[in-house]
């Protein structure tokens, strides 16, 4: 991955180049965005620029076979550490890494912009809870202590450590602040609150924006999509490529209609419907269940800003006329407090509460908005 391939953030680019060409590089770098935008793909260019051995004066040479490695995330001083299947023993760590380790090389090289979900479904995981373990930790600090092969810069690359069992985030708290010369943490995250306080103090925070519309537009333009079609997605994806990208395949996805009779079903207190769907819910595993509430809080916020007379940006006509009738009959301040209950029910999800309990409490606080 070079920089040249990541649309616009220019800016970004510039700063990190520039602080390399000072000497002022961070031994613990924390890039932060949401799911969708650069974030991975900005710190694999660092990493990239970094190793390279022809580096230029703005980014990596793209030919060496240092950039190479790294672009196939095959380099031998490059460590990886993502969320997998959990695994107490030693011996079974080295069996799940064997198994996990070819399949996330191949997919962040194909799909960077990914998020967890599109990993866990990757990976063949999508209805098991993935985290990055306490053997983990084990294997950063086993790393940390041994030369790098190839005589120059030793990355560890972490990518959701939000998902760090939270003994493990414990335990590498001592290596974020004193590494070996030349080791490099580079940390991937898409929620920095939920990140320990203790890790966020220990790294050096880079902000990934999203894309503008008109970046989003061109990229696609240039992989073949037609202008119409890609302003389109590019107004839809609210800045995040990884969207852009996915809606390319999926532009006419009906998950409105999952949303509309699951409010119809809080609207008319079926608490029969209601409690079917918090047992679906509980079934379809982490990344699903986080998908279909973030898919919620965006027909919300697409319902405020109808509301405020505002123009959201849809999938389709049919998804328009339900956003419409949706924001006309809740009203501002109801919508409001419906996109609060599904945050909070987001965050409780991530913090590995009973996803079944939290589906029908959400669902049975709705009610209480909608009948208020």
């Amino acid at each position: 991955m070079q920089f040249s391939e990541i649309p616009g953030l220019e800016e970004l680019k510039s700063h990190l180049v520039s602080a390399y060409g000072k000497g002022k590089i961070a031994h613990a770098q924390l890039y932060v965005g949401r799911p969708g935008t650069a974030v991975l793909p900005i710190a694999l260019a660092y990493a990239s620029y970094l190793m390279c051995s022809d580096r230029g004066d703005y980014d990596s040479c793209g030919s060496c076979s240092n950039c190479y490695r790294i672009k196939k995330l095959i380099h031998p001083d490059v460590h990886l550490y993502f969320p997998k299947v959990s695994s107490t023993e030693s011996g079974k760590y080295d069996k799940v890494m064997a198994e996990a380790l070819p399949k996330f090389r191949s997919f962040a090289y194909a799909y960077p912009y990914g998020d967890l979900e599109d990993w866990a479904t990757s990976y063949g995981y999508e209805n098991k809870n993935i985290l990055i373990g306490r053997e983990d930790s084990r294997q950063m600090l086993k790393n940390v202590s041994m030369r790098s092969v190839e005589g120059g810069y030793k990355i560890l690359f972490i990518w959701y450590p939000e998902l760090m069992n939270p003994s493990a985030a414990n335990a590498i708290l001592k290596i974020l602040e004193e590494p070996p010369e030349k080791t490099i943490y580079l940390l991937v995250t898409y929620d920095y609150d939920g990140l320990l306080a203790t890790i966020k103090s220990r790294t050096q925070l880079v902000t990934i924006p999203p894309n503008t519309n008109d970046n989003i537009s061109e990229y696609l333009i240039d992989t073949g999509i037609d202008k119409e079609k890609a302003h389109k997605l590019s107004e839809l994806s609210e800045g995040k490529l990884g969207v852009a990208l996915k809606l390319t395949n999926d532009e006419d996805t009906k998950e409105y209609q999952t949303f509309q009779s699951w409010m119809l079903a809080c609207w008319n207190k079926d608490l029969t419907s209601l409690v079917r769907r918090s047992e679906d819910f509980s079934k379809s595993g982490k990344t699903k269940q986080r998908s279909s509430l973030n898919y919620a809080v965006s027909i919300i916020r697409n319902a405020v800003l109808q509301s405020g007379g505002l123009k959201p940006a849809v999938k389709s006509e049919d998804e328009s006329v339900f956003i419409k009738k949706y924001s006309d009959r809740l009203g501002t301040s109801k919508l409001e407090r419906i996109y609060l209950l599904i945050n909070e029910a987001i965050h409780h999800l991530d913090r590995n509460s009973n996803p079944r309990i939290t589906k029908l409490n959400l669902s049975l606080n709705i009610i209480r908005v909608l009948n208020g």
